[in-house]
Formats: structure tokens, sequence, C-alpha cells
């Protein structure tokens, strides 16, 4: 049967949300899994091992659900350029799809050669490839630029921390403020908070440390104020020829 596609009240078609179904159930992409990398402007590196183990559980097995076919490597010795090229193939449902997936990266500079070159590359193009069927897509979306939205993830991935606990850590920081914390510790445990970094596995032993870091922090200023107190309260030798 032909399936219609619906129309909005402005009289726009649109399209069939099943054709969404597979990006919508693989577009979400869970924190521990990725890393912030500085180089070439800053962007979000996801785990490919990660991305390998999600195809898997979408498609079934590498080799037999999805895997890639038609490689090949070419070189351009003289720019130190190697292009990679292959097709990704996947079963979805009853459905078998292909399409061509490539990437190319600097694999020798002078006379220095990547020896990881080979792995970059494929990996590369994996991961792209697996981007057009939606798969970690809201990292290619930019969506993880916003810390408010990896928390979301980090919550429903199940490693986020809640509300309630959020709220204690802030409370913690502001009352050790107000108790002589310096603006550096603070702004660093603001950040931690603020970046996602403190999580549901980490939680407890994060807040330890606050609190120890703050009690020896307290404990050093209280023994230089007992030892200026001390050498001010020291009775002043007189010099026992004054005066003969």
């Amino acid at each position: 049967m032909k399936q219609v596609s619906s129309v909005n009240k402005g009289g726009n078609i649109m399209p069939n949300n099943k054709n969404l179904d597979l990006w919508k159930k693989v577009e979400k992409t869970d924190p521990k899994h990725t890393k912030k990398v500085q180089s070439r402007g800053g962007f979000t590196a996801i785990d490919a091992q990660y991305q390998l183990k999600v195809a898997t559980e979408e498609f079934g097995p590498f080799g037999q659900g999805w895997g890639i076919k038609d490689e090949n490597i070419e070189k351009w010795e003289e720019v130190g350029i190697v292009l990679y090229q292959a097709t990704l193939w996947y079963i979805n449902g009853s459905v078998k799809g292909e399409f061509p997936i490539n990437a190319s990266i600097q694999y020798k500079v002078g006379d220095r050669l990547d020896g990881d070159f080979s792995k970059k590359v494929t990996t590369d193009a994996l991961t792209k490839g697996l981007s057009k069927l939606g798969f970690n897509a809201d990292v290619f979306l930019g969506k993880f630029d916003d810390n408010k939205y990896v928390a979301e993830m980090q919550k429903q991935f199940g490693d986020g921390i809640s509300d309630k606990q959020t709220k204690v850590f802030q409370r913690t920081i502001t009352k050790f403020v107000k108790e002589g914390m310096s603006p550096t510790d603070a702004t660093k445990w603001k950040n931690a908070l603020k970046a996602n970094k403190i999580t549901t596995s980490n939680y407890e032993s994060a807040l330890d440390t606050l609190k120890k870091s703050h009690a020896q922090m307290l404990e050093t200023v209280n023994r230089k104020e007992e030892n200026e107190n001390g050498n001010d309260n020291r009775p002043v030798r007189s010099n026992d020829k004054e005066g003969e």
C-alpha cells in the first residue's frame, strides 16, 4: 500500500514520519563515550568502539547485519594525503541499504609517517557514514556545545546528577566561600559542575574531595593564626645588662 504524506495547516506536505524512525532511535549520544578535542578549532569526538556497539545493537553483528565492502585506499604521495573509499551496507528490518563513504587525512609530513593513518582514515569514514543514518546526530548538530543538553543526556543515560544533588553541591560551594574558600578554587568547582564533569559515578567522591580540601584549608589557616597569636603573647626578654 502506498503511504500518503500528511499535510499541515499551511497546506505544506509533511514528510512521512517513518523515514525518521531509524534516525530517532540512534540520534542521541551517551556523553561518557565522548570527549572534547581542542585541536582544529575544537570539537566533540565520539568513541569509535561505542559507535560499533550501537550499530551492532541496531543492525546485528558486523559482517552479518551491517558492514563495509569495496574498500580502496589511494595515496597522493606528492602532498602526503591518503583517500579512503568504501561502501557501507546495512539491513534495516527487511530492507537492505548501502551507500558510499569516504575520508581523507594527512598521513605524511616530510619524512615523518603517521603509523596509525589507516585506522584513523577508516574510522573517520565510518563515523561520517553512520552519521548519515542518524547515528550520534546530536553531536554533529552541535548540541553537545550546550552544557544543559549534555546534562540532560547524562540523566537520560543514567550518569547525570539530579537537580537536588546539583543544588547541594552549589550550596556547599557557597558556604565554603563564606568561610574563606579562595575565588580560584570556587570557580574551579563551579566550572566542573557547569561542564557536567560531576556525574553519578563520581558525585560522592567529588563532594568528599571538596569538603576535605576545604577542611585542610581551614586547618592551615587556624594553625597559622595560632602561631601568630602565640608569637604576639610571648613575653619580651629584656637585656640583663641594660641599666647596669
